[in-house]
């Protein structure tokens, strides 16, 4: 057992998984993050390496049937990778919803296939909260 900010934490695994599980949900939210590999480089966000996603941004998905066409959503194989905006993120499973990202169920409806964060890229960022953008680009020196 060591000692982080003064507060114990444990080596056994099983209690790492149990924190991670019981965590406040604000606390979760700022694991739902992804690399940044922006299509077009920006200078303001250099030496940042990865985001915490939101609602708006784009992303594309870099592991799993969408990202190379799978059985599952019907695809070919070697197809080019899932990209699109984010509709919702779900804080407690750390899974987000994408547009595009949807499988054909029995009776033909469309379904939404959440997607990990750990399996995405953010392409483009929304840039309409200030507040947002002036903490990603502020100096970090």
């Amino acid at each position: 057992m060591y000692e982080v900010n003064g507060m114990a934490k444990s080596s056994k695994p099983g209690k790492q998984r149990k924190a991670q599980a019981n965590a406040p949900l604000h606390v979760k939210r700022k694991r739902v993050r992804a690399r940044l590999q922006l299509d077009k480089p920006d200078e303001r966000l250099a030496g940042l390496r990865s985001v915490t996603i939101r609602v708006g941004d784009t992303v594309r998905v870099v592991r799993g049937d969408f990202a190379h066409g799978g059985k599952r959503v019907g695809g070919k194989r070697n197809a080019d990778p899932l990209s699109g905006k984010v509709l919702s993120v779900d804080s407690n499973t750390g899974r987000l919803s994408i547009e595009g990202a949807t499988a054909t169920k029995s009776d033909n409806r469309e379904e939404a296939v959440p997607v990990h964060a750990s399996n995405v890229v953010v392409t483009k960022l929304d840039e309409t909260d200030k507040l947002r953008m002036q903490n990603l680009t502020a100096d970090r020196s």
